[in-house]
């Protein structure tokens, strides 16, 4: 792993710019839900719309739906794409001066070019969000605020690292060594999410991850979280413990190490977990 330093300069994280560059890519991902809502069957806690790295491409796709599509994301210009068979095909969408309503006239376009049902397409979620933009009155305007997606981009893409290294070491530990895990990136919280599972159970451990911000905490902050279904009942989005959080601009200010952050991170969710 490279040292901490690699985060973007955290300052960045205090504007109103990068608020609204959230709030751009968030729905981007909104975006991309909404393809797989509408095509596959729901899910618990919604992962049919969990979002996978896709490392060839170095962006995020959504799961496989109606057989062979997904949709992709460039977070740097909000770029969105059709899948097909894995491979991307021409005719983007730029989350760029255009309304949502021209989001979804793309995807009903690009539904007809590859013969699928347009009618099972629809633009409702399984959840609001006071950041859902919707309707022809007010574009987006993804290319404002190259700098701050370009932070965000980076933030996710380091987050990415972290996760996969505090994977490695849960599964160094021997009452971990059979769980499954894996990392998602989870439209609705805007979170990026390392996933464990107790093999062969359908209980998932404390959720370790990084969310990009939310309308308390607009900077990015590393959490650990109990999942719905080992706590038993559906908490708030919001619902976190003050005592797992660490902000990414702590991290950066005291000069954390990787491999600091990592240890703090895994030890959050051994203490969680009993």
């Amino acid at each position: 792993m490279n040292d901490s330093s690699q985060w973007p300069p955290v300052n960045i994280f205090d504007t109103n710019q990068f608020r609204q560059a959230r709030i751009e890519a968030h729905n981007a991902l909104f975006w991309m839900a909404r393809g797989t809502n509408s095509f596959l069957d729901s899910t618990p806690d919604n992962g049919h719309l969990s979002l996978f790295w896709h490392k060839a491409s170095g962006n995020f796709r959504t799961r496989s739906f109606d057989g062979d599509l997904q949709i992709g994301l460039s977070f740097p210009d909000l770029e969105l794409y059709f899948c097909e068979g894995g491979q991307k095909v021409p005719h983007s969408f730029w989350l760029d001066d255009r309304t949502p309503a021209f989001a979804e006239a793309w995807y009903l376009v690009e539904l007809l070019h590859r013969d699928r049902d347009q009618s099972k397409f629809s633009t409702d979620l399984p959840f609001s969000s006071p950041y859902m933009l919707m309707g022809d009155t007010e574009d987006h305007n993804a290319s404002a605020y190259k700098l701050e997606l370009d932070a965000l981009n980076s933030s996710v893409l380091k987050a990415n690292e972290i996760l996969r290294s505090v994977s490695g070491a849960i599964t160094q530990r021997p009452q971990f060594t059979k769980c499954r895990q894996w990392i998602t990136l989870e439209p609705e919280s805007f979170s990026l999410v390392l996933n464990i599972v107790v093999d062969n159970e359908a209980v998932k451990l404390p959720l370790i991850g990084m969310c990009l911000g939310d309308h308390l905490r607009p900077a990015p902050f590393f959490f650990v979280k109990t999942s719905e279904t080992q706590g038993g009942s559906k908490t708030h989005l919001l619902d976190y413990d003050p005592r797992t959080l660490l902000s990414l601009k702590s991290i950066v200010n005291e000069t954390m190490t990787d491999v600091e952050l990592v240890e703090n991170l895994v030890g959050k969710f051994i203490e969680a977990n009993h």
